[in-house]
């Protein structure tokens, strides 16, 4: 740290550089605090006056390593507090004798920017250990050869060492070799016996391979002279070559995929003449299309690509009634060969074995059978049940704020903030999002339905229904009559009803009795 004029500026330095062996000149750690007095920089003008006959290198290298130019261990460190009021960067005028509490900053004596800019001067960093200096990778000096960290500081036999067991002395390579040599008369007899081969005769031993050929040597040499020389670059590049026929060109192309620059793959395609034209595309123009045939054709799995129902396959019995068991139909059930009324058990059979440990069951695990006393909130949730405190009350209330903000007045939906996680019991729960209502993706709800309205109101909803055969005035007196209250107010719920009794029984009227309801009038 440095202290210029009204700003304190902070150093990044090493923790290791505050030990009590890192800065000479400094007083010893035993002295008062009272009485503490800081040492002068090392790098001060005034201090090389009044320490004569030692050098600056001397000084320098006493204070890396932690000792004073007499060679004796030194404090290196104070805390900021001393250091400015030693500095006289400012006056306690309250209570000068009394050291303030908490603790203060702790600050080399010996700092300067030249020990920041040369720390491995003053500061150098401590070697690594011999035993893990091999397992770096940038532990080779310049000029030292590269050798892997497993072989390094191994200590290997002399040269005069062999590896492996010595053999037992017995029969050499020279005696072995000298075994089946013959000499002289017994040499000559041997080689008698053996020209009787063809490989004796075609491949004599130490002599070229005999191949029976007659071959006079003309006094130029072997084979023929190649006439004047010719520069290689006209023989590749050949000026006067004639070009290849188009049916050379046309068999390299098939064999070697030569093509030339630009040409296109033809696959010799028989195309019509409609294709041959300027402005011609492949698919189904616009014109021919038809909206929502290509989804009908999907969806209708039964019918043939053209429209008309498949064709009855008459296969064996067997077959299919093998295809049915084995292999179930969408949505259908598997069949579990156990015959066609299940496997031969009596009714109300249940497999497996009782459990004999327990008296619940899986449906008691997952309703569960707690009383109602264990089911309500723990005592201390929100207040404190602890005597002697403050805020024990004999009210029933509890503390704190609800997760469900029910005790304030919920904001309108189209002025809530989309960053309000605040619930306020307005929202809908999962199982509306995972089972929406009717007509949610309109914003109306069921609840709409159910509401009683005026005639006036209910006659401007429906005026735009797409309903046939639909009797205001009918529907709205069957209407009322439902409410056994009298008033002169009918929900759409209502209305709806009983247009739909008012179909059932003109459908029952125009099949002549079948499913024939009873009028609500």
């Amino acid at each position: 740290a440095a202290w210029q004029g009204e700003r304190l500026f902070l150093r990044p330095c090493r923790r290791d550089l505050f030990s009590p062996h890192s800065f000479p000149h400094a007083r010893p750690a035993s002295a008062g605090r009272g009485t503490m007095a800081l040492a002068h920089s090392a790098s001060e003008p005034s201090l090389s006056g009044r320490q004569s006959g030692t050098s600056t290198t001397l000084k320098a290298g006493a204070g890396a390593m932690g000792l004073t130019p007499s060679g004796s261990a030194a404090a290196l460190t104070t805390n900021l507090y001393d250091k400015m009021t030693a500095e006289g960067k400012f006056r306690d005028y309250v209570a000068p004798k009394i050291r303030p509490s908490g603790r203060s900053i702790t600050v080399p004596l010996a700092d300067s920017a030249e020990r920041d800019l040369q720390p491995e001067t003053y500061f150098p960093l401590p070697p690594t250990p011999a035993k893990e200096r091999r397992f770096r990778k940038l532990s080779d000096g310049p000029g030292e050869i590269t050798v892997h960290w497993g072989l390094r500081d191994q200590k290997l036999p002399g040269e005069e060492f062999r590896y492996g067991i010595r053999g037992v002395k017995g029969t050499t390579a020279e005696d072995a070799m000298k075994a089946g040599m013959l000499l002289g008369v017994a040499e000559y007899k041997n080689s008698v016996n053996e020209r009787v081969y063809e490989s004796n005769k075609r491949e004599p031993l130490g002599k070229p391979h005999v191949r029976g050929h007659t071959l006079q040597m003309l006094p130029e040499g072997f084979g023929n002279a190649s006439g004047v020389p010719v520069d290689g670059k006209k023989i590749i590049y050949g000026k006067h070559m004639q070009p290849d026929t188009e049916e050379v060109r046309q068999q390299y192309r098939k064999t070697h995929n030569n093509y030339a620059p630009g040409e296109r793959i033809e696959r010799n395609y028989n195309w019509p003449e409609e294709t041959k034209g300027k402005n011609f595309a492949f698919g189904a123009g616009l014109a021919a299309a038809v909206e929502g045939a290509g989804a009908k054709m999907a969806l209708s799995m039964d019918l043939e690509d053209d429209g008309t129902f498949k064709r009855t396959k008459l296969v064996t019995k067997v077959n299919e009634d093998y295809r049915n068991v084995q292999h179930p139909k969408v949505t259908k059930k598997t069949h579990y060969k156990q015959g066609a009324f299940g496997p031969p058990v009596p009714e109300g059979h249940r497999f497996g074995i009782k459990s004999a440990s327990s008296e619940f069951t899986a449906a008691s695990c997952i309703k569960g059978r707690y009383p109602l006393e264990e089911q309500m909130p723990d005592s201390d949730l929100g207040r404190c049940v602890k005597p002697g405190r403050r805020n024990v009350t004999s009210e029933d209330r509890a503390f704190g704020v609800p997760s469900i903000r029910t005790d304030i007045p919920a904001p309108h939906p189209s002025r809530r903030s989309i960053a309000d996680e605040c619930s306020y019991g307005d929202e809908p729960t999962a199982s509306s999002i995972l089972c929406p209502q009717r007509f949610d993706n309109k914003g109306i709800p069921d609840r709409e339905f159910l509401i009683r309205r005026s005639r006036e109101e209910l006659e401007e909803l429906m005026e735009n229904m797409p309903l046939d055969n639909f009797d205001f005035d009918s529907t709205w007196a069957e209407s009322v009559q439902l409410f056994e209250d009298g008033l002169p107010l009918v929900s759409l719920d209502a209305m709806l009803y009983v247009h739909s009794r008012q179909i059932e029984h003109h459908v029952g009227t125009t099949l002549k009795g079948l499913h024939l309801t009873t009028p609500v009038s």
